[in-house]
């Protein structure tokens, strides 16, 4: 098994050679952050694999199935920057920290889904979708994020998301009208701190602060992307 520092050695041959450049040891210690004696092992370690050539005092050269491996792990990388940073608007140097870390964990079917997940959200906002665009305002509004309706503050409203109370709990719940979707109102807690007083569907009544922490709310206005039970 090839460790995920060494593919990021594979990445950085790979890349050089896309840019009509030659990795050396030198470089590659400058670029990965390492010594050469460092670097000079993990070509070993590759050329052991079977993933790379590398003559002694020469240039490491690439193999087919060295090629091969080093384009999934250079496609992986950039389509997960390109999501983090230009899709989700995370800045560069932390977008690509993400990727790298996430990059050598991925499996062929996870990330056959997630780069057709980004090539869907970046056709969508290259063509201005509605959804696009509501996605493109919700992601910088850290507020809109769904929270237990025991942590709103006194006034504050919202839609239910979800659930998470399970059996005679959850099915109260439901029973009380906490349904995705529903709105509700969080008036003020008990002087005591519990339990607390709610307004759904036009009714009031009190909630144990305990039972409130089950019921999954995102701000009322623009409403959910996502009601589900």
């Amino acid at each position: 098994m090839v460790s995920s520092r060494i593919e990021d050695y594979l990445e950085e041959i790979f890349a050089e050679e896309i840019r009509g450049r030659t990795a050396t040891v030198t470089s590659l210690a400058e670029t990965l952050g390492v010594t050469k004696g460092t670097v000079v092992s993990a070509l070993k370690r590759l050329v052991g694999e079977g993933l790379l050539d590398h003559e002694r005092y020469g240039t490491p050269s690439l193999t087919e199935s060295g090629r091969e491996r080093a384009l999934s792990i250079y496609r992986r990388h950039e389509h997960l920057t390109f999501l983090f940073t230009g899709l989700l608007g995370i800045p560069r140097p932390k977008g690509e920290e993400i990727a790298c870390t996430i990059e050598h964990d991925l499996d062929g079917e996870s990330e056959s889904r997630l780069l057709l997940l980004t090539d869907f959200l970046a056709q969508g906002m290259r063509e201005g979708a509605d959804w696009a665009q509501a996605l493109t305002r919700r992601l910088g509004d850290v507020a809109a994020l769904p929270r237990p309706l025991a942590m709103l503050r006194s006034g504050e409203e919202g839609r239910v998301m979800r659930l998470t109370a399970e059996g005679a709990l959850r099915k109260k719940l439901l029973e009380m009208g906490f349904v995705p979707g529903t709105k509700v109102v969080f008036l003020r807690p008990a002087p005591l701190g519990d339990p607390l007083e709610m307004e759904l569907r036009g009714s009031r009544f009190s909630l144990r602060r305990g039972e409130a922490a089950t019921v999954w709310v995102c701000p009322s206005e623009g409403g959910c992307f996502s009601c589900a039970p």
